[in-house]
């Protein structure tokens, strides 16, 4: 059985061999299972994939897929590692799961959490849906007020495929996205 960072080799292999592909480019993860040889199940996968775009290594395409799935792309700082063979942890977010995300972010983040609520009240969707969506929402409310964070779950959270299927979310979510990962890739 192969390490967590073995896997992470793999896949970022794979990932570079797809890059001179144009379209094809971007995967999923089970294209990424079916390829690399790794078994296991895609929440493992989706565990390293989170590790390695914290790190800066590989990027999520959420807005090309509105089934509620991720499409996945190497970074140029993974096509590097692939080629020198050495990883650079930007900072420390990589192996502390510590993020800073400023004030200012946090109150964007809670505006566009307000927004996504506006949006499903103004859906048609079943009941059930509507709250599981608002289920997921007030989950990432609730972490966002910790004292401290936890980034990488809130994260993981606004990827969750139930957010994810709901196409006038897709931009909101991305925005979100696009305010903390910046956070964990900058140095300190």
């Amino acid at each position: 059985m192969s390490s967590a960072a073995e896997d992470q080799d793999s896949i970022l292999r794979y990932l570079a061999t797809r890059f001179g592909y144009g379209n094809q480019r971007f995967c999923t993860i089970p294209t990424i299972l079916k390829n690399t040889g790794i078994e296991a199940s895609n929440q493992y996968v989706l565990a390293l994939m989170d590790e390695l775009e914290m790190s800066g290594l590989v990027m999520t395409r959420q807005a090309y897929r509105v089934s509620g799935g991720n499409v996945f792309q190497i970074t140029g700082k993974g096509i590097d590692f692939v080629r020198n063979g050495k990883r650079t942890v930007a900072n420390s977010a990589s192996w502390t799961g510590r993020i800073d995300v400023s004030e200012a972010k946090k109150a964007m983040i809670k505006k566009h959490l307000r927004e996504i609520r506006t949006e499903i009240d103004k859906s048609k969707m079943t009941n059930a849906k509507r709250c599981n969506i608002l289920a997921i929402v007030g989950a990432i409310e609730t972490l966002i007020e910790a004292p401290d964070p936890p980034w990488a779950e809130i994260l993981r959270l606004v990827r969750n495929p139930t957010l994810q299927g709901v196409l006038a979310l897709a931009g909101i979510l991305v925005s979100i996205v696009g305010l903390i990962l910046p956070a964990a890739r900058i140095s300190k």
